[in-house]
């Protein structure tokens, strides 16, 4: 069956799907029971989207947090990662402006799960932090952050957490007015960026039409010093005796970190008065350096000047094009909803060294779920629904060192909520998944080596509001997460990160072995949180503690091997090999937030927080610690608000990480100093804001980076932008 025909037929059942829901939303009675969600509220009545029953924030057992309004507003940044990374127990993978995904609780990739309105995000950031994350912020309405093992409703892989992004392209209820929008204007002086979005929706009251386009530029990024961290320059002056004569250390800026991106989406909505049917067409396209990779060309040093300079830059241009379908349709019964969303997705990404082509990756593939909502049964609340994933993968290149191969996973899932009493509620999840993973290994590309396994995950807790001040919220979770194509059947140089990585099925093939008995296991995780509210006249606290122990935890773990042996023959790799390897882990920390009261009289408000959160993760048979933690963080910050005028003052200190992982340096704490300034005119719809990030100008370094030795965090910036809505 050819991709083309898969294409087709996919869209032929969507667009079934779809038609299928129309008529059931126009034959239901015309009674409805949908409402229009208050703008206007404050955080504890915050509706959370990407949960099964629609509750508050103070209404989850696991910890989540909302950004929209001024908050979004104030926190968009040129990738999702950094725009949700002064979140509680969140950081980012920062690979220069754009290609920065979110790190929570110390963990990335896919056990973070990337959605866009509740389906996944269908590109390939998961695969390597030089990916983009084909979501754009700049556009959304709401970014929604839940830490933990809480996406069993979309996919128990991701014990980490999921940040759900949600934007307007197909309308949930009607247009309150014939027409509106916003306009957006965004600028970074330490990026060299200018960002700016529009968007219009309108229509009549039956059928709305949604057009959106954004683009932003950045140019390469200003630091305070070395690009290069001291630890790294001086371990290489050791290396090599002293620095070479001639040889100058980049500074001041981070070469090859400019980006262009721009997209945008047409949407077309039918709301009726017993729910809505929609479709979305968006287009993403970014074209942007991958800084850092000019390490490994001064190491051929037998090219030419001119050469050399050209195999230096390395680019990545991204395309990508989704169709989404949602609906929902709302009935009197024992079933009182059902949603219906579909997504499809064309994603091509080109990696340029210098003017020649180095790997295509190209992604093909659908995501779509059916839930349904049942009305109180004997006590009980609920969601139960189904999912099927299906991704076509290839990568074509010198470098590709991930080989053609498909994946599908189904999935079967349920939550119920039970009010044991007013102040004690229980609730519970559980999910069956199946995925199959086909493909091929490189030494041998004819042999075909499969992956088919079923993975279980569950979750119970309950809310106890023992008092109208405080609650407290307890969660035990197991899940269980399949290994990847990437873990299995990887091998070779991964440019980006500098290291040569070998799957655990290859390294059988390799070793001579039977590649069906190195299948890696799935990883089990069992998860503990605990999380204690306070909430009094002037002072609201928080408190997070979880725990989490991993049976098989996949890891990539360095062989100490510059070479490898193919059919007896040995060849020298250009980077160190890394190998996916399996071990047992734990993890635990904390998260706390506190915001007190100092005055509130009339128009003028004034208050602090404090704040700090912490991970520590280790191999539990080695006590080794895990790549890349998270170190400890802590803050304090006051927000003054004096009618429209909104002031706010921050400080961030982010300690040493010592604790390293194997082949990885330590690195020194840093302190940032914020400051921002917003005036909102609600009468015009106008809103302004000024922002300094980094004043005091300091060579910071995330460690959750796999570059942070070679490129920090833009140095003292001066922000603003505006907002337009009508």
């Amino acid at each position: 069956m050819t991709n083309q025909y898969r294409r087709s037929l996919r869209l032929q059942i969507a667009v079934g799907a779809l038609l299928g829901t129309l008529g059931a939303t126009a034959s239901a009675q015309s009674n409805s029971t949908s409402e229009n969600d208050d703008e206007h509220h404050n955080i504890e009545e915050i509706i959370v989207e990407a949960v099964a029953l629609p509750r508050t924030v103070e209404g989850l057992i696991q910890p989540t947090a909302v950004l929209q309004g001024r908050e979004l507003e104030m926190d968009i940044a040129s990738s999702i990662g950094e725009t949700v990374s002064s979140q509680l127990g969140v950081s980012s993978s920062y690979f220069g402006p754009v290609s920065s995904r979110p790190v929570v609780r110390g963990q990335s990739g896919e056990r973070v799960l990337m959605l866009s309105n509740g389906l996944a995000s269908l590109d390939a950031s998961a695969l390597s932090e030089d990916h983009q994350v084909s979501v754009e912020s700049i556009l959304a309405d709401r970014i929604e952050v839940i830490r933990g093992p809480a996406t069993l409703l979309y996919g128990s892989g991701a014990a980490a957490g999921l940040v759900n992004v949600s934007d307007n392209r197909i309308l949930r209820s009607p247009l309150t007015e014939p027409v509106s929008g916003k306009l957006s204007l965004n600028t970074d002086s330490a990026i060299g960026e200018i960002a700016g979005a529009g968007r219009v929706a309108f229509g009549t009251e039956n059928f709305g039409v949604h057009l959106d386009y954004f683009r932003r530029e950045t140019d390469d990024v200003d630091i305070p010093g070395f690009a290069e961290s001291a630890r790294l320059r001086a371990l290489e002056e050791a290396e090599e005796g002293g620095e070479e004569e001639g040889e100058e250390e980049a500074r001041g800026t981070i070469e090859n970190s400019d980006s262009e991106t721009d997209g945008g989406a047409a949407g077309f909505t039918w709301t009726g008065e017993r729910g809505y049917i929609g479709l979305a067409v968006s287009q993403f396209n970014s074209n942007y350096g991958v800084p850092g990779g000019h390490e490994h060309a001064h190491e051929e040093g037998e090219e030419e000047e001119g050469e050399e300079e050209e195999e230096e830059i390395v680019r990545i241009d991204l395309e990508q094009t989704r169709v989404d379908i949602r609906g929902e349709v709302y009935f009197d019964g024992p079933i009182e909803s059902i949603r219906f969303q579909f997504a499809d997705n064309d994603y091509t990404h080109t990696e340029f060294e210098g003017d020649e082509v180095g790997t295509v990756f190209d992604a093909e593939g659908f995501d779509t779920r059916v839930e349904a909502r049942h009305a109180q049964l004997g006590g009980f609340e609920g969601v139960f629904g189904f999912q099927y994933k299906e991704i076509d993968f290839d990568a074509i290149g010198d470098e590709a060192y991930v080989p053609t191969s498909q994946t599908e996973r189904t999935s079967l899932f349920a939550f119920e909520e039970y009010a044991l009493s007013e102040d004690v509620v229980l609730q519970g999840s559980i999910r069956f998944e199946n995925q199959k993973i086909s493909g091929s290994s490189r030494p041998l590309p004819d042999m075909n080596v499969s992956y088919d396994d079923d993975a279980f995950g569950f979750a119970a807790g309950a809310i106890w509001s023992f008092s109208d001040q405080m609650s407290v919220s307890a969660r035990y979770s197991l899940t269980e997460r399949h290994p990847n194509a990437t873990e299995l059947f990887a091998l070779g140089p991964h440019v980006a990160v500098q290291r040569f990585e070998i799957g655990s099925v290859t390294q059988a093939i390799l070793d001579g072995g039977d590649p069906n008995a190195a299948i890696l296991s799935k990883e089990t995780s069992s998860n503990i949180d605990v999380t204690i509210r306070g909430n009094t006249e002037r002072f609201d606290w928080t408190v997070t503690l979880f725990s989490n122990d991993v049976d098989d935890y996949i890891a990539l773990s360095p062989t100490g091997r510059d070479s490898i042996t193919i059919d007896g023959e040995t060849e020298e790799v250009e980077f160190d090999a890394f190998e996916f390897r399996q071990t047992d882990a734990e993890l635990y920390g904390y998260e706390a937030e506190g915001r007190f009261e100092i005055f509130d009289a009339g128009e003028r408000h004034l208050h602090v927080r404090i704040f700090s959160d912490y991970v520590h993760g280790e191999e539990s048979r080695s006590g080794a610690y895990l790549p890349q933690l998270t170190p400890l963080r802590y803050g304090l910050g006051l927000h003054y608000r004096m009618g429209n005028m909104d002031f706010g003052l921050e400080s961030i200190t982010h300690e040493d990480q010592s604790k390293t992982a194997a082949n990885e340096l330590a690195t020194d704490g840093y302190t940032l100093v914020n400051a921002e300034f917003s005036y909102s005119m609600p009468e015009t719809g106008l809103f302004f804001f000024i922002k300094g990030r980094n004043l005091g100008d300091q060579d910071a370094r995330q460690h959750t980076s796999p570059l942070k030795d070679l490129v920090p965090l833009p140095g003292r910036s001066l922000q603003a932008g505006f907002r337009y809505d009508f």
